[in-house]
């Protein structure tokens, strides 16, 4: 009679990716791929805009996945854009629960995510000029609002840090990037803009 074999298999420390299931906008993962590759270890991420989490919690595991100590503040008022139709005719926004639902939907990560529950550029002065090694805003999409977030969060980020957007297409958050960031990358495809710091 043989023996049983006995095939070991060593336990992931790897976790699932699960953003997809969570309502929100986002599909610049290539750009979060890349602020965590070539960020130092440890490392402090700001996220502007966090809305349901639905790219926190990308973020966030791609963070926990890569092993390095990197802190993840979302900065959000949770009340939506004022000035945005589809977020003030939102329910959880109308109803003042987007907040809960974000807390609910990072619960999984929330060794990693810390919520910051300000506007942009209040939370800005929170942080040390040059303390931060990646700024991602996705939050108020005029001119006024992008342009304030840009001048607010730039000194804010250190040599080799990255600062980047999304929704370079809509007219005021092209106006303020090409005025205030002119050696900025446009990635096309993906809507997005790029400031390598430095």
């Amino acid at each position: 009679m043989q023996s049983p074999v006995t095939t070991w298999v060593e336990k992931s420390d790897n976790m699932e990716h699960f953003y997809r299931g969570i309502q929100g906008w986002f599909n610049y993962e290539s750009i979060y791929d890349r602020a965590v590759a070539q960020s130092p270890d440890p490392a402090h991420f700001v996220e502007i805009g966090s809305w349901r989490g639905k790219s926190t919690v990308y973020l966030a595991v791609v963070i926990h996945n890569s092993g390095k100590q990197i802190r993840l503040d979302c900065v959000d008022t949770w009340r939506g854009s004022p000035d945005e139709d589809v977020h003030q005719q939102d329910p959880a926004v109308i109803n003042d629960t987007l907040y809960q639902e974000f807390l609910k939907n990072t619960e999984t990560v929330r060794h990693i995510v810390n919520p910051v529950r300000m506007a942009s550029v209040d939370a800005a002065k929170l942080y040390q000029d040059q303390s931060l090694d990646f700024v991602l805003i996705d939050a108020g999409h005029s001119y006024t609002d992008v342009s304030a977030d840009i001048q607010a969060w730039l000194p804010k980020i250190r040599s080799g840090g990255l600062l980047a957007g999304d929704d370079y297409a809509w007219p005021g958050v092209r106006q303020a990037v090409d005025e205030l960031l002119p050696r900025r990358n446009i990635l096309q495809t993906i809507g997005c803009w790029v400031h390598a710091v430095g």
